[in-house]
């Protein structure tokens, strides 16, 4: 028994001591073998304290917290540390970054503007100007120039002419340095405007009348304004025609006067011949006198009057005498047409052309006929032009949701509108629709390429880019390259700096350029048919009379070509003759003896042709005769010379010239005298000095002339 005892004692203590020597391992694990390769494990997660948080299993199963639970466990023993391999030894590879937050675009900004905002920044302006204080009223006009451009007005007139108006007080308050500067505003709010350019050069021709390049180039800018703007071009047109045509009634009045003065006489003598021989000369005369007034005293008309003149003297004339009257007279009859094709084609006040082209310039103060016209447009009742000016000015001014309508109704109407696409295209990339827009403006690249479609596809795509990210290369290139190109149309254009910074925010009413209505669908508008109905009326009425109006631009052509034929009969009516060397009557029933063919009286002929005839006596009273005609005849020459040009050569014999003479002479004077012009334009225009300039030179050409060459023919 004590046998059996002492080896389980034995048996109890051997394996406790084993399990002193040995790791413990774990009952799952697999049959002992080569040691594989270990993957090294990430590090625990630590919390806020740098703990692992993690307890570990070292072996030991006593519990931390509390006392032994009577279970027999092995000593503690120093943890055996794992063995390392090279591959082990590797550094740690780092998790992918993350990719970078993509950038938000620049908000692009459509500004709403109405007269209201305008007439405050009008407001500020004056007040700042009235207070004197320069560096206020600077501002406040820099102000108002960024907001004309801002709504992409061409022209805000109404706020230049009261600078103009400021400039020539401060100029009268003697700060022409002031009133330089704001008249320059003036012309950046309105570069149209001709009276701003006009009043620059007063200004610096009075500060230093030496500098010629600067008051020169302001004057020829008011010039090219002039002739560029419709409201003043046509008003100059108008007054330039006036002239004309007054200048040729007169013309065609005074030359025919002047032939009855050279040839009447020789009408008188015959016309005495159809009247008994007891008539007085005298009598006959006034008879004769009173029927050659009978068209003015019945008011028949200038033609009729003047055709009877021809019609009187057309058997004394020469043949270049009765041609430039038949021409002069013939062409009367075309004054009528001639006046109503000008007042139609030069009318532009009070036409429906007026009122849509202020709003196109789109200026202050138009929101009153934007109104009307959209109630027009309301009822169905405009056409292409007012619906693509209404999108026009509500796109400059930020109202898209009325602007795309109006551009859309437009371009049904004409399809291929190049200015509405332009128009639309903004519209829509104004709403956001950057792909819509980039469409119509590629289309009109193809078709209708521009410096404003290259520049606006080049933008567009830049906005491409900011928004949809600068992935697409493609794009980034587009913009480039139609930059480049826009700039080859217009050189202003800045080309794109790919380092400057993205703005903050983008404008958009001055982002993208647009096209102005097209000039020719402005003045179709222009139409006055009335005033030319009226106009050609008036004047058909005081020239060729009370006839129809079929007939009344031809007949007076048609009866001066008879009349100039009819001066052929003179011979075979046996019409009186001029006397080469006295100038009398040469006819055969005042005068039997005088030959058929000659061209001297019977006195001349027995003085000058035939010798021992007469006495020497008769003879020297005959020379005395002739030589006070030729005097006569000269001193009269003389003094039509000197009363109007080119009148003195009609009386003695040269037509064609002394006309010309006496129309240019005539329209001179006539210019001078309606200076101020028949039509009025909007606003001031050309100064006196610019317009009667050209006259005067004429004027100085032509007189001096006429009488010069005038005295050569005496």
């Amino acid at each position: 028994m004590r046998l059996l005892a002492c080896l389980l004692a034995i048996a109890w203590l051997v394996p406790g001591a084993a399990l002193a020597q040995v790791d413990l391992v774990d009952p799952d694990a697999p049959a002992p073998g080569p040691t594989p390769k270990k993957k090294k494990a990430p590090p625990p997660p630590q919390d806020d304290e740098g703990d692992t948080g993690d307890t570990g299993d070292t072996g030991d199963t006593t519990d931390p917290g509390g006392e032994p639970d009577g279970t027999l466990v092995a000593p503690p023993t120093k943890k055996q540390q794992p063995r390392t391999t090279a591959k082990d030894k590797e550094p740690v590879k780092a998790p992918p970054p993350e990719p970078p937050k993509k950038k938000e675009p620049p908000p692009l900004v459509v500004k709403v503007i109405g007269d209201l905002d305008l007439a405050a920044a009008w407001a500020k302006w004056a007040k700042a100007n009235q207070s004197k204080v320069q560096a206020d009223e600077l501002a406040a006009r820099k102000e108002l120039i960024e907001l004309k451009n801002l709504m992409g007005s061409t022209n805000a007139e109404l706020w230049a002419i009261g600078m103009l108006r400021a400039a020539q007080n401060w100029e009268a308050a003697g700060d022409s340095g002031a009133a330089v500067e704001i008249a320059t505003s003036a012309g950046d709010l309105a570069p149209d405007l001709p009276a701003t350019w006009f009043l620059l050069t007063r200004l610096y021709f009075e500060t230093d009348p030496s500098d010629i390049g600067r008051y020169l180039g302001t004057l020829q800018k008011g010039i090219s304004a002039q002739f560029r703007d419709p409201r003043y071009l046509r008003p100059m047109l108008g007054d330039f025609a006036t002239v004309l045509l007054l200048a040729l009634v007169l013309t065609a009045g005074v030359v025919l006067i002047v032939l009855m003065l050279r040839r009447g006489y020789y009408f008188l003598y015959d016309f005495h011949f159809f009247f008994p021989r007891a008539a007085a000369r005298w009598q006959t005369g006034a008879l004769a006198l009173l029927f050659l007034s009978l068209p003015i005293v019945f008011r028949m008309g200038v033609v009729p009057t003047l055709l009877l003149f021809f019609a009187a003297v057309t058997m004394y004339l020469t043949v270049p005498e009765r041609v430039v009257a038949a021409v002069l007279i013939g062409i009367l009859g075309f004054v009528p047409l001639i006046g109503s094709l000008v007042v139609e084609k030069t009318a532009f006040a009070e036409t429906p052309a007026e009122e849509i082209y202020r709003i196109e310039r789109g200026g202050p103060g138009v929101e009153p006929l934007v109104q009307r016209l959209e109630k027009l447009a309301a009822e169905d009742k405009v056409g292409f032009s007012e619906r693509f000016v209404l999108g026009h000015f509500h796109l400059r001014r930020g109202h898209l949701e009325q602007a795309v309508p109006q551009l859309k109704a437009a371009l049904a109407k004409r399809p291929d509108d190049v200015p509405a696409k332009v128009a639309l295209a903004k519209a829509l990339f104004l709403q956001g629709d950057l792909e819509n827009s980039r469409a119509i403006l590629e289309k009109l690249k193809d078709t209708s390429p521009s410096a404003v479609v290259l520049m606006n596809l080049a933008r567009i795509y830049q906005r491409r880019v900011q928004v949809y990210g600068d992935s697409n290369v493609g794009e980034i290139g587009k913009a480039s390259q139609y930059q480049l190109e826009a700039r080859q149309f217009d050189a202003t254009i800045p080309a794109i700096n790919s380092d400057e910074p993205l703005p903050t925010q983008i404008i958009g009413n001055s982002y993208l350029r647009t096209l102005p209505l097209v000039e020719a669908d402005l003045l179709e508008l222009a139409k006055a048919d009335e005033a030319a109905n009226r106009v050609r009326s008036q004047l058909s009425q005081m020239l060729v009379g009370d006839v129809p109006p079929s007939v009344a631009f031809i007949y007076p052509a048609i009866l001066a070509a008879l009349l100039v034929g009819f001066g052929f009969l003179g011979k075979t009516l046996e019409a009186a003759r001029v006397c080469a060397r006295c100038g009398r009557a040469v006819s055969r029933r005042g005068d039997p003896d005088v030959s058929p063919g000659g061209n001297m009286c019977t006195q001349c002929v027995n003085v000058f042709a035939r010798k021992n005839v007469v006495a020497p006596s008769v003879k020297v009273r005959k020379q005395l005769d002739v030589a006070r005609y030729e005097a006569r005849v000269d001193r009269a020459s003389t003094i039509l010379g000197v009363l109007w040009s080119g009148m003195g050569h009609v009386f003695i014999g040269e037509p064609v010239r002394g006309a010309i003479y006496g129309f240019f002479f005539v329209l001179a004077i006539v210019g001078v005298v309606f200076r101020a012009g028949v039509v009025r334009p909007p606003f001031e225009g050309a100064p006196i000095v610019v317009r009667v300039l050209p006259l005067v030179v004429l004027f100085l050409i032509v007189y001096p002339l006429s009488l010069l060459r005038l005295r050569r023919k005496s």
